[in-house]
């Protein structure tokens, strides 16, 4: 890195108050048992990993290739989010299937999307072929993932 600073965004949220019994108010209880930077680290990856590609879409400044990256990456992400669940659950993880792109792929070094813009009609082919996960393999996110995931 550079040694030029980042400039940081802020992002004003309403504050969310429940109802009680409600699904919500049970995030809320989940969420508040956890550390302020565990919580925090959960609630990033779920907003980007849900938000990215529409905020790309709708505000522009990336092409339409980077959106589909972004998409494909997210997509991803979710369901092995869901994949790790069903482990922790102790639930049928094989219920589910995956989108096949590999996370080497996902950015260059330079943190664009340029090598999977270029592998992206092979890609649709195996995603057709493919159409069970032959493993899971659970794991940490380190810090920095997203930002290296997404460029």
């Amino acid at each position: 890195m550079t040694g030029a600073k980042k400039k940081r965004k802020s992002l004003s949220l309403p504050r969310f108050q429940p109802i009680e019994g409600t699904p919500m108010a049970v995030i809320a209880d989940y969420l508040n048992s956890l550390s302020a930077t565990e919580a925090k680290r959960l609630l990033e990856e779920m907003l980007v990993m849900y938000f990215l590609p529409r905020a790309q879409s709708r505000l522009g400044g990336v092409s339409p290739q980077q959106v589909r990256c972004s998409y494909l990456i997210s997509r991803r992400m979710a369901e092995s989010h869901f994949g790790i669940m069903a482990l922790e659950l102790g639930l049928d993880a094989e219920v589910y299937a995956y989108v096949p792109l590999p996370f080497a792929a996902a950015v260059d070094g330079n943190g664009s999307h340029s090598a999977v813009v270029q592998e992206m009609p092979e890609l649709e082919e195996q995603e057709e072929d493919d159409d069970e996960d032959s493993s899971l393999i659970p794991g940490e996110l380190k810090t920095g993932f997203l930002d290296n995931l997404f460029g």
